[in-house]
């Protein structure tokens, strides 16, 4: 029976062909997705004009090809092949995309023939081969097709009609650019906004700790007391004792902070508390507890697409998209790497016969070599708590970011030809793997503490010190700082006094602004701002919002329509994107809300398994679409707000930026970078900060520059002559004074000075008249100049000079050593050469 294998990209087939070779038919690959949903304006003429309505046709979204040459050259190819062929195996990626990818070229081209699944979690030969000897029917997938089919039915529907709808409703006339609201889209716009908002209202808050020094046999030991006991945190206290719950866990602090949590929680936040603890602690004598203990820890998991694009944007300030990029020329270009959007960070567990030569050759590289013999032979944890796991691989399509077994043997010849981006990223994931393979790091890790009695309860006094005994993983990572004081060897429970005690003022932080990293792994992680368990528990399942692959391209469609912007490494929300977000907050909040995608889950969930029609999930969809669109509307235009989201690319022109630059120099105003890329944001700014025209449109008068009216003092004090005062507020006017007057004033020290200079250089005399006027000295220099001999070189420049043409081997020409202008030339010309001292900066970036 003729069959062909269709995959869903050509690494995809490359893999298959050197697993299975031709033995089920040709391998066919796609690229994604090569058929698409049509249009609105394609299924219904009548929505070529933008409205408000609910862009729903009352059935499914037909397809028609991709335009691009590569998508079509493909769905050929594979029509081709179909018309041979009596057996289709869809071998793409095993997920709900991956199924629709496949199956929806089928039903497309009307395949009407047998058709079998080939399903995987990795694409090493032993996996593939595996998975086509067990080949299963496609129609038990038929759920999971279905489900995606709704997904991306409902997407289209709900995003196009809701983006549609708030660009007619709020855009101002004469914008251009849409004001886009998507599914994913909205909820990232969301966790940036009210992090924002946070910062803006954040208001630092004082707390206390006290420290006591006490005297050990070992020697002195600063410990400190940082929280109230136990008992007091849940009391109410006169003396200002904090009443909330327990604090968040740092870990989280910087991307997903607990909401709920209180930063003083069990702290001390009265200073009376205190100062009076402080004065009872120095009084304190009694036994001290020692606490010893041998601790282990493991390494870190390895990489998977968000936790590889969070570290690479701490380390080196790349963005998601160029993390992605990078990643996929080892992968696809070098093969190096194995497939990079992965959304696991394990191994299955058939690859840990991979550990030995894998380990050996990245242990050949000379960087790597020094851990050569911490990884053999390779230490292997299986299980969630490891790194090779099936069950945590069960329902997903790739596994973490390692090395690539496949080219072991010619792996230092592969990457001898990485450029220096491609080879930072390569260095990140070859040490994680390394990591994941070698010993744990072992420590020992002491704790002394005291407990000083104060109001009817004992205060713990404490300071905590490890001390390495096995670096372990940590040598390969470069994590090789002991990051506690080193504590004096004292005894359990001898007596020790305090020495001196001291109170140290605090203040709460507002929490940090997301960079691309960060935001992605809130993304991932975003069921921790839902509240609702249930929701939270799907979200969870869901690996959050967006997909590994689609999360880069969000947050770059959010910064393009100017809902988002960069400021050094930091994600801020614009003007514009902060106001849509509160206006969907205040009308439509579901919309805002990760959980919305929790509720779409559990309907995909439930069509996955029959429960429901995906037709009647759609039209569930969509009428919440079209109550939110309903809305949106109506608040909108009850508080008659209009919004230039900046969603238009076009650049303002020279003369509007130059004169939107004035402006915020004239009046001390911040221009604000999406107002810089913007013509649409950048006239808004220009409307709001330009002086408002009178009845009859005259504008008021600019004020002067700093840089016109300092000249203009300096012109004042030279003539002893006052400044109008209304040429002090009005540009024009000062500029005419500065006019009238500059040819009066006197000369500079500096131009009288070489004036003097050139009349001693010619003997000509210098006239009294030049001496009293700028103007007239200036034209006496020019005519004079001319005739004077060259000044000679400086010191400074003839020891330059004399070195450059030691170094050089060269004689230094006597015009050089006579002329200051021969010299400087001199100068110039001969630091470019392979002997110059100058250093060039060498381009960043990839080569």
């Amino acid at each position: 029976m003729p069959s062909v294998v269709i995959c869903e990209k050509p690494s995809q087939a490359r893999n298959i062909k050197a697993a299975i070779g031709d033995r089920y038919g040709p391998v066919l690959p796609a690229a994604g997705h090569i058929v698409r949903l049509k249009l609105p304006e394609e299924e219904n003429p009548d929505w070529g004009r933008w409205t408000i309505d609910l862009l729903h046709p009352g059935r499914f979204y037909g397809k028609v090809p991709v335009k691009e040459a590569h998508a079509r050259a493909a769905l050929d190819r594979i029509r081709a092949a179909l018309g041979r062929a009596d057996q289709v195996i869809i071998a793409t990626d095993c997920d709900r995309e991956g199924q629709v990818i496949g199956q929806e070229i089928l039903e497309f081209l009307g395949f009407r023939g047998h058709v079998q699944r080939a399903m995987f979690t990795a694409e090493d030969p032993k996996t593939l081969q595996a998975a086509f000897s067990s080949l299963r029917p496609n129609s038990d997938f038929a759920g999971m097709y279905a489900s995606g089919v709704a997904r991306e039915q409902a997407d289209q529907i709900t995003n196009l009609s809701l983006t549609r709808a708030a660009t007619v409703t709020l855009r101002p006339p004469g914008a251009k650019g849409a004001i886009g609201i998507g599914r994913v889209k909205t909820p990232t716009l969301a966790i940036v906004c009210r992090r924002e908002i946070e910062i803006r209202s954040f208001v630092p808050r004082d707390y206390f700790e006290v420290r006591a020094t006490v005297a050990t046999s070992g020697g002195p030991a600063v410990l400190t007391c940082t929280h109230l006991p136990q008992a007091l945190r849940g009391e109410q206290s006169k003396d200002g004792i904090d009443q909330s719950d327990q604090g968040q866990d740092e870990a989280d602090q910087e991307a997903l902070p607990d909401a709920l949590a209180d930063p003083l929680s069990g702290r001390i936040t009265d200073k009376s508390v205190a100062d009076r603890l402080s004065a009872a602690a120095a009084s304190h004598r009694g036994p001290l507890s020692v606490v010893q203990s041998d601790k282990r820890q493991s390494p870190p998991k390895l990489y998977h697409l968000p936790a590889l694009q969070a570290a690479t944007s701490a380390r080196f300030g790349w963005s998601a998209s160029h993390t992605l990029a990078v990643a996929q020329s080892l992968y696809e270009q070098h093969q190096v790497l194995t497939y990079p959007r992965a959304e696991a960070r394990y191994l299955p567990e058939n690859a840990i016969a991979d550990t030995g030569p894998l380990a050996t050759a990245l242990g050949s590289l000379p960087q790597y070599a020094a851990h050569a013999a911490l990884v053999a032979p390779p230490q292997v944890r299986k299980g969630k708590s490891g790194h090779f796991s099936d069950k945590a691989l069960a329902g997903l399509s790739h596994h973490a970011i390692v090395p690539n077994v496949n080219i072991a043997d010619r792996l230092a010849q592969a990457v001898g030809r990485l450029d220096a981006d491609e080879m930072k990223l390569f260095d990140l994931v070859a040490r994680s793997y390394l990591a994941a393979l070698a010993p744990d790091y072992r420590y020992r890790q002491t704790r002394l503490s005291i407990a000083v009695s104060f109001s009817n309860h004992a205060w713990e006094f404490a300071v905590t010190g490890s001390v390495p005994q096995d670096l372990g993983w940590r040598a390969i990572l470069g994590r090789t700082e002991d990051d506690t004081a080193e504590l004096p060897h004292a005894k359990h429970e001898e007596i020790v006094r305090v020495t001196d005690t001291a109170v140290d003022g605090k203040k709460t932080k507002p929490p940090a602004r997301y960079t691309e990293g960060s935001l992605i792994i809130a993304m991932e992680q975003a069921w921790r701002f839902v509240t609702d368990p249930k929701q939270r528990a799907v979200l969870k399942d869901a690996r959050g919002i967006g997909t590994p692959a689609t999360r880069d391209s969000i947050i770059a469609g959010l910064f393009k329509q100017g809902q988002l912007e960069k400021k050094a490494k930091q994600i801020h929300p614009t003007d514009a994107g902060l106001q849509l977000f509160k206006l969907i907050d205040q009308s439509i909040p579901a919309i805002a809300d990760p959980g919305r995608t929790a509720l779409w889950e559990t309907l995909f969930a439930g069509v996955e398994k029959g429960q429901l029609e995906a037709q009647d999930a759609v039209r569930k969809l969509s009428d919440e679409a079209a109550r939110a669109i309903a809305r949106l509307v109506e608040t909108a235009k009850a508080n008659n707000l209009q919004i230039s989201a900046g969603g238009s690319t076009r650049k303002p022109s020279e003369k509007q930026l130059n004169f939107a630059k004035m402006l915020s120099e004239r009046y001390g105003i911040e221009l604000p970078a999406a107002a810089r890329r913007n013509a649409a944001v950048l006239n808004d700014w220009i409307t709001k900060h330009a002086p408002a025209a009178d009845a009859d449109g005259n504008r008021p008068p600019l004020p002067p520059s700093q840089k016109l009216s300092a000249y203009a003092e300096q012109l004042s004090a030279a003539l002893n002559m006052p400044i109008p005062e209304d040429a002090r507020t009005d540009s024009k006017k000062l500029s005419s004074w500065i006019e009238q007057h500059r040819t009066q004033a006197p000369p500079s020290p500096k131009q009288l000075e070489y004036a003097e200079q050139l009349s001693e250089q010619t003997g000509k005399p210098l006239p009294d008249s030049a001496r009293n006027n700028r103007q007239g000295l200036s034209k006496w220099i020019d005519a004079v100049k001319s005739a004077a001999p060259a000044l000679p070189p400086t010191e400074k420049q003839l020891a330059l000079a004399i070195q450059i043409a030691g170094d050089r081997g060269i004689d230094l020409p006597d015009i050089v050593r006579q002329s200051r202008k021969e010299c400087s030339s001199f100068i110039d010309s001969n630091m470019q050469g392979p002997s110059s001292r100058k250093k060039t900066r060498r381009p960043s970036g990839r080569k």
